[in-house]
């Protein structure tokens, strides 16, 4: 990984720098918060938009999105909304912030792939099995077969 990040190309370098700055925005937002959201929660992005008031006039808009570890973070954070807004547009970066979003992180991102399979006892392996040895479709065999293959240990 080092080895790639090391070799010169423009993809990875605005990838690497798209990530410092969300690390920044996330900082900067952290300074309005309490301490206590300093690990959960963090700037997803940070986009701009045009929107139309008039049939003439379009106005550029921005809105942030931050994420969170939990259901329970993000109602503890909707509360800081109104002040968090009104002390980010007060900053000439956030003059244009109309929105601010929040979304939960999927619960089941850390958890390992292997921890995830269900586990069958080797009786209930040997029927599917035996099951898929008389199914036509391959597709469906193949299938069968791999679901066979996860028997729990005891």
């Amino acid at each position: 990984m080092k080895n790639i990040l090391q070799q010169p190309s423009t993809n990875i370098e605005r990838l690497l720098q798209h990530s410092r700055y969300l690390e920044y925005l996330s900082k900067r937002l952290l300074t309005y918060l309490p301490a206590e959201f300093s690990e959960k929660i963090s700037v997803l992005g940070f986009s701009s938009y045009k929107e139309s008031t008039s049939h003439t006039k379009k106005e550029k808009q921005q809105s942030l999105i931050i994420t969170t570890v939990s259901a329970a973070w993000a109602s503890k954070l909707r509360f800081y909304i109104p002040t968090l807004k009104r002390s980010l547009t007060a900053e000439p970066q956030f003059s244009q912030l109309k929105k601010i979003i929040i979304k939960v992180a999927s619960p089941n991102a850390s958890i390992d792939k292997e921890k995830k399979m269900p586990l069958y006892s080797q009786n209930s392996a040997d029927i599917i099995q035996d099951s898929a040895q008389h199914i036509d479709n391959n597709d469906l065999k193949k299938a069968l077969m791999r679901l066979s293959q996860h028997v729990g240990k005891k």
